[in-house]
């Protein structure tokens, strides 16, 4: 006779029953995990937390906890609540030791990222509370659990909350501890729905007037719970909208100009833009404005803030702006044709060039293609600062000149003021 290879549902009872009792081999593991954590946190690395999350004893007491509702169970809900509570107190407090004595003290986007939950979030614990009641039935050791454990990241929430603490940012707490809310809520909600679809039996008994008073209550915990969530979802989508429609009008509009950074604020409808070099004038900064109604942008106001001068720039922000208008690649400090490489990607080689050696000497570079008889041929045009003397307008010729040579693409230039 072949044996099964799940367990019956007594057996998983047992199983997830015996996973709530406290040992402090699980409270030292913990220990563990907070510390690889809060480390992954400080330094921003994901891989670090993929193992700390591998670790972490935190599905077990959620288990129980909809284990305990789903069979109305007392005991074992009061031990899994207060196993789960301990554990949630102990890594909030071990956190905030570790970021207490750590050296870096900066919110890294790992960190941030922890305090804005939304709807995904919710979905990611229902599909992860399933998956981990499939992975608790079997016999054999699998890695469904310990999968579930990271895709939920329970963890994570609870070490940002300690260092909410530490910095004293109370919306960074409630976020992170919101987020830890949603993870547990909804795991434990699956959890109890698995369990009433195994149809495990009733530790007590129970007759349909509890039965429904227990689902009903489930239901508005559920629905209370994520209306938070919907929320934040709306706002995150609304905010990428509005990002993407920047992003567009940065690349279109201001393709002549060198935008080190864009920062759109929602609640007070304002577009703010970093150049590189000069900015527009006033002319030019009202044509501007009227383009930002292509852009659905029609209501934000345009502020743009200028680097004035070499000196003003470190090589993050010149890095960041050629990630931004090179598609990532980095450049070489000279022009050099690759066969893969556009006559387009080319005079941007080119005006990033011009740029970072005059910036302060050029108020804008325009480039433009032209094919004829299948043979494409560009023109770079530089328009010069007011103030340009005849010896700096000579050396950017030159400059230009020597830059276009070291292509291999028909290419003319034209300097004017």
């Amino acid at each position: 006779m072949v044996k099964s290879g799940t367990l019956t549902n007594e057996e998983l009872y047992e199983k997830i029953s015996t996973g709530v009792n406290i040992k402090k081999e699980n409270f030292v593991i913990l220990v563990c995990a907070i510390f690889i954590v809060s480390i992954g946190l400080n330094i921003n690395s994901q891989p670090i937390l993929i193992g700390a999350m591998l670790i972490s004893p935190l599905m077990a007491p959620v288990q129980g906890l909809g284990m305990g509702l789903g069979v109305f169970d007392s005991h074992l809900t009061i031990r899994a609540l207060r196993l789960l509570v301990l554990e949630a107190l102990f890594a909030v407090v071990s956190a905030l030791l570790y970021f207490w004595l750590s050296p870096l003290t900066y919110a890294s986007s790992e960190i941030l990222a922890r305090t804005e939950p939304t709807i995904w979030d919710a979905i990611i614990a229902i599909l992860g509370g399933t998956a981990g009641m499939i992975g608790a039935r079997q016999k054999e050791a699998n890695n469904i659990v310990p999968g579930v454990a990271i895709a939920t990241a329970l963890m994570p929430p609870l070490c940002v909350m300690g260092y909410a603490i530490y910095t004293q940012d109370l919306g960074m707490f409630f976020g992170s501890g919101y987020l830890f809310l949603v993870n547990v809520a909804f795991i434990t909600i699956t959890t109890f729905l698995v369990v009433r679809v195994l149809h495990l039996n009733y530790r007590i008994a129970v007759d349909n007037k509890m039965e429904k008073r227990r689902h009903y209550l489930m239901v508005a915990v559920a629905v209370l719970i994520a209306i938070p969530s919907f929320i934040s979802a709306g706002n995150l989508i609304q905010t990428e909208m509005s990002q993407q429609r920047a992003k567009g009008f940065v690349n279109n509009a201001m393709a002549d100009y060198y935008v080190l950074n864009q920062n759109i604020d929602e609640n007070k409808q304002i577009l703010t833009l970093d150049l590189l070099g000069r900015k527009p004038d006033d002319t030019e900064l009202e044509q501007l404005n009227q383009k930002l109604n292509d852009y659905h942008l029609g209501d934000y106001q345009l502020v743009i803030n200028q680097v004035a001068n070499n000196e003003t720039i470190n090589m993050q922000d010149i890095d960041h702006y050629i990630d931004q208008k090179i598609q990532n690649q980095q450049l070489p400090n000279r022009v050099t044709t690759k066969p893969s490489q556009s006559l387009s990607d080319t005079m941007d080689e080119i005006k990033r060039q011009l740029f970072l050696d005059y910036s302060t000497q050029i108020k804008k570079v325009s480039s433009d293609t032209h094919t004829t008889n299948d043979n494409e041929t560009g023109k770079i045009t530089v328009t010069l600062a007011p103030d340009v003397t005849k010896n700096q307008q000579e050396q950017i010729r030159q400059s230009l000149e020597k830059l276009i040579s070291e292509t291999d693409y028909d290419i003319s230039s034209e300097l004017k003021k």
